[in-house]
C-alpha cells in the first residue's frame, strides 16, 4: 500500500518522531514524505532510510505552492494519504480533497488545546477542522486519550476518531549498565547522589519555572539531589533561565546540557525524570522512553502523562509546585529500597505491554487498509 504522509515540519518534535518511526518499522507498506515547511532534523535521517521526502516551503497564505501540493499528491497516486498536526490537516487535507484522494486521514497530538495559550490562526483552523471533519477525513487518529475527549466536545466527528498511542524500539531502549557508567562518567558525578531530570525545550509549555521552584524547596530542607536539564535553549546562553537557577540559588545542583540526542544514556544515568509541563502535551514520548528504561517517572497531570505512567510512578497537577517537591522528595527518599527496585522493572513492563513498536505499527496499518478497502 502506497502511504503519503503530510507533516507539517520535520522538526524536533514528537509527531516527526513517531512519523519517522512508521516509515522505519514498517516494511510492509510503501512511504512517502511531505513537509509543508523545509527540511528539519528527520530530513537526512528519512533520506537515509531511502524515504522520497519533498519540502514545499510553504507560506500559509501561498496560493502557488498550495496547488503545487494538489499537482504532487495527483502524481503519487497514494492508496493513502496520512496527515499529521493541525495545519497539515488543514492545507493537507483539503489539498488531497481536490487532488481526489478518497482516503484522507488526520492525526491529532495535542490534548491541552486552550483559546488563551493558542494563536488567532490555530484557533481558527481548529474550527474549521471541527467542520471539515464530517467532510474530508475517513478516520482520524488521536494520540492521547484525553485528546479524544477534547476534541469531541470541539465538535469533531466522534465517530472518526480512533485512539492510538506512541510505539517504542524496546530492543534499543532499555536498562543498560554501560549507559549509565558513561552518563556519570560524562558528567564528572564523583559522589554517590540522585540523579535527577528533565528532556524539554525551553517553552513556557514545559514549564521549567515549576520545576525549578519544586527544587527550590527540597533544597531549602537540606536533601541531595543533582538535576540535568536538557533540550532545545537549555544552555548557559539563555540568561532568562541562567538568571532563574541564580536566583533561587540552585548552580551548584543543576547542569545544563542543551540538546542531547542520546536518550537511552540520558535516561539510564538518571534515578528519576521529571516532566513538569503546565499544557500543551499529547502523549509525552519522553516520559515513554525513561519508562522503558526502567527509570521511574514522576508527571504532572498534563495529556496522557498520567494514564502512560499509571501506577508505576507519581502524578501531580500542573502548576504545583509544592506538591511537585513533596512527591520528589519521596521518590528521593525510596530510591536503592527493594520498592524502587520493583517500581524500575514496573516501569519497563508497563511499556512493553501497553506501548512496544510492533503493537503501534499493526495499528496503523490496520487502520489504513480498513479504510482502503471499505473505501475502493
Amino acid at each position: 500500500m502506497k502511504v503519503v504522509h503530510i507533516i507539517t515540519s520535520l522538526g524536533d518534535g514528537g509527531a516527526e518522531r513517531t512519523l519517522f518511526k512508521i516509515c522505519k518499522y514498517d516494511t510492509f507498506n510503501k512511504h512517502f514524505v511531505i513537509s509543508l515547511k523545509g527540511p528539519g532534523k528527520y530530513f537526512p535521517l528519512l533520506n537515509k532510510l531511502g524515504i522520497k521526502v519533498n519540502c514545499l516551503n510553504l507560506r500559509f497564505y501561498s496560493i502557488y505552492k498550495f496547488f503545487l501540493l494538489i499537482k504532487l499528491l495527483r502524481s503519487f497516486k497514494p492508496d493513502i494519504v496520512q496527515t499529521w498536526l493541525v495545519h497539515a490537516d488543514f492545507i493537507g487535507g483539503i489539498a488531497a480533497y481536490l487532488a481526489g484522494i478518497k482516503n484522507i486521514i488526520w492525526n491529532i497530538r495535542y490534548s491541552n488545546f486552550k483559546i488563551r495559550q493558542a494563536n488567532l490562526t490555530t484557533i481558527l483552523i481548529v474550527k474549521l477542522l471541527a467542520k471539515l471533519s464530517f467532510l474530508i477525513p475517513k478516520s482520524i487518529v488521536v494520540v492521547s486519550k484525553k485528546a479524544k475527549k477534547i476534541y469531541e466536545s470541539k465538535g469533531y466527528d466522534k465517530k472518526k476518531l480512533n485512539f492510538i498511542p506512541n510505539g517504542y524500539d524496546l530492543s534499543i531502549l532499555k536498562p543498560n549498565s554501560f549507559q549509565n557508567i558513561v552518563f556519570i562518567k560524562k558528567n564528572k558525578i564523583k559522589k554517590l547522589i540522585p540523579l535527577i531530570g528533565n528532556v524539554a525545550r525551553y517553552d513556557p509549555k514545559k514549564d521549567h519555572q515549576n520545576l525549578l521552584n519544586a527544587l527550590s524547596i527540597i533544597r531549602s530542607k537540606k536533601i541531595d539531589f543533582f538535576c540535568f536539564l536538557v533540550g532545545s535553549n537549555i544552555n548557559k546562553t539563555n540568561f532568562k533561565l541562567v538568571s532563574e537557577i541564580n536566583k533561587l540559588n540552585l548552580s551548584k545542583y543543576i547542569k545544563l546540557l542543551g540538546q542531547n540526542d542520546n536518550i537511552l544514556e540520558i535516561m539510564n544515568g538518571l534515578d528519576i525524570y521529571i516532566q513538569s509541563s503546565s499544557y500543551g502535551e499529547g502523549f509525552p514520548n519522553v516520559v515513554a522512553e525513561a519508562m522503558a528504561c526502567g527509570t521511574p517517572c514522576i508527571v504532572t497531570d498534563v495529556g496522557d502523562a498520567s494514564f502512560i505512567v499509571s501506577n508505576t510512578g507519581w502524578v501531580v497537577p500542573p502548576n504545583s509546585p509544592n506538591k511537585l517537591a513533596k512527591v520528589i522528595e519521596k521518590a528521593l527518599t525510596e530510591i536503592g529500597t527493594k520498592r524502587w527496585k520493583k517500581r524500575c522493572e514496573a516501569a519497563r513492563s508497563r511499556l512493553k505491554e501497553k506501548f512496544g513498536m510492533n503493537k503501534m505499527i499493526s495499528s496503523y496499518s490496520r487502520l489504513w487498509y480498513e479504510v482502503y478497502k471499505k473505501n475502493n
